[in-house]
């Protein structure tokens, strides 16, 4: 798509459509990795999943990544980046801090996702955010916090934040730059060739990780249950969501794109209602009207951001 040209309102659509997928993915992802996450080495995972994803998408986009090769040599230092802090950091950021803190507070911590991308925006594209799209914002940050708290805001205070938040907090800025560095992809650069550069480096980058927890004996084990846990975070989280990611992020920018963020909370919730048999509540149908509300609100808060054209 040309960086300059408006999106058609079918492409808007099914950027929307892809945004709602997306973070249904991550949720899943957070169960799975629930399931079995006393199982398998954190790190091992990151590697492995970004190793196999290379291989599995260059199966299909090689004829169009493969001839593109010298604009990833003459770009080197921006796909760096975005395998670095997309596919690499992120990930173990956030698998870290979460050895040292709790689901709570990592919640807390991603509802300033869409709050990040804005001035990070701002900063390397000069984009601009409409009162609308700021309004959205807080109605669904609300709508998080009335997740996060059961329904009662007055007990977020009572929340105990402790050193690996900080990790967390890393973690989602990390996301949030991924989210803006996405939307400066050359013009000429296929959104393909840009999403296996990534994994390559993101499986490349952790591959010592993996390495290091091989030497201190933490292996992956050969069962049923760690093969569809592979299965899914491989198709869904993995492949599937950073696909469908990186191309809203072309279509509505970088500002609509982050808030998909705050669907992961009350999605989470109604996939661990359906297998983890957990409770599902008022407060629940409440916060999740306020955070489609609030998504609703940016998305029709103004146009798409344009990128800056790259020499």
């Amino acid at each position: 798509m040309n960086n300059d040209a408006q999106p058609t309102t079918g492409q808007v659509g099914i950027a929307t459509g892809m945004l709602i997928l997306t973070p249904l993915f991550w949720a899943g992802h957070s169960v799975v990795a629930r399931i079995v996450a006393n199982e398998i080495p954190t790190f091992s995972l990151v590697s492995i999943r970004w190793i196999a994803a290379f291989v599995i998408l260059m199966i299909f986009v090689a004829p169009t990544v493969w001839p593109q090769r010298w604009l990833l040599v003459r770009y080197w230092r921006y796909v760096l980046l975005t395998g670095l802090v997309g596919p690499a950091l992120f990930p173990c950021l956030l698998y870290t801090g979460l050895k040292t803190t709790t689901v709570t507070n990592t919640s807390i911590i991603q509802t300033s996702v869409p709050g990040l991308v804005p001035f990070i925006a701002w900063i390397l594209l000069k984009d601009r955010v409409t009162w609308q799209q700021v309004s959205g914002i807080l109605v669904s940050s609300i709508g998080v916090l009335l997740i996060i708290t059961q329904g009662n805001p007055l007990k977020v205070a009572e929340v105990e934040f402790v050193p690996g938040d900080l990790v967390i907090l890393s973690a989602f800025t990390c996301w949030a730059l991924y989210t803006v560095v996405i939307r400066m992809k050359p013009s000429e650069m296929h959104a393909n060739t840009l999403l296996a550069s990534s994994m390559a480096i993101g499986g490349i980058a952790t591959f010592p990780l993996w390495m290091w927890e091989l030497s201190q004996g933490m292996y992956i084990p050969m069962t049923s249950q760690s093969a569809w846990a592979f299965g899914y975070i491989m198709l869904f989280p993995t492949l599937l969501a950073y696909y469908f990611y990186n191309y809203a992020i072309s279509i509505v920018g970088p500002t609509k794109a982050g808030l998909a963020s705050h669907l992961v909370p009350p999605l989470g919730i109604c996939l661990g209602v359906i297998f983890l048999n957990e409770s599902l509540h008022t407060f629940h149908a409440v916060s999740f009207a306020a955070i489609l509300t609030g998504v609703i609100m940016v998305i029709r808060g103004g146009p798409a951001s344009r990128s800056p054209k790259r020499s």
